[in-house]
C-alpha cells in the first residue's frame, strides 16, 4: 500500500524566483523530511542560477550538470510514481538548458548575419561559428544528457548555417 509521501509529491518547481525563495523552501522540506520537494527546489534553484544571462556558458552548464546528476535522479527504492517525478524533473531542466542554448545561439546566428550584411568575410565568421558551437554543443553529433531531441535539432540546424 501506497504511503501519503508517496502519493503527495510536490509539484514542479517555478523557475526564476530569488534564490533566498528556494532557500527557505528547501530549509522547509527538508524539516519535514520530503526529499522530494527538497529536490524539486533544487532543481527550481540550479535552473534559476543557470539562467542567469550575467554567466558564461561553463558556469551555466556547471549549474545544470550538478542539477541532473545530483537533483534529478530517483532514488533507488523509488516506486513508478516516483521514478516519474525525477523524469519530469528532469525533462524540466533539459527543457530549460535547450532554450538557454537556443536563446544564444539565435543571438550569434543574428550577430553572424548582421556581419556578413556588412562585409565580413563568411570564412572568418565560420572559425569564430565553429569555436562558438564546439563549446555550446562539444563535438558529437548526439544530444547530451542535458539537451532535448528538439531543442537539439534547432541548435545542429544554426549551427549547420555558419560551419
Amino acid at each position: 500500500m501506497a504511503t501519503a509521501q508517496q502519493q503527495a509529491f510536490h509539484p514542479l518547481p517555478v523557475i526564476g524566483y530569488p534564490e533566498t525563495y528556494y532557500a527557505k523552501h528547501i530549509h522547509q522540506a527538508d524539516k519535514a523530511g520530503d526529499p522530494h520537494a527538497h529536490a524539486a527546489y533544487k532543481v527550481g534553484q540550479y535552473v534559476t542560477l543557470a539562467l542567469d544571462q550575467k554567466i558564461d556558458w561553463d558556469e551555466k552548464m556547471r549549474y545544470i550538470k550538478h542539477t541532473i546528476r545530483h537533483h534529478c535522479t530517483c532514488p533507488p527504492e523509488g516506486d513508478e510514481g516516483v521514478k516519474d517525478f525525477y523524469h519530469r524533473l528532469c525533462e524540466l531542466v533539459k527543457r530549460h538548458a535547450g532554450q538557454e542554448a537556443l536563446r544564444l545561439a539565435r543571438a550569434e546566428d543574428d550577430s553572424y548575419s548582421l556581419r556578413v550584411d556588412t562585409g565580413t568575410p563568411r570564412e572568418e565568421i565560420e572559425e569564430e561559428a565553429d569555436v562558438f558551437f564546439s563549446k555550446l554543443m562539444g563535438h558529437t553529433d548526439t544530444p547530451p544528457e542535458y539537451f532535448t531531441k528538439e531543442a537539439w535539432s534547432q541548435l545542429k540546424a544554426i549551427r549547420d548555417k555558419w560551419i
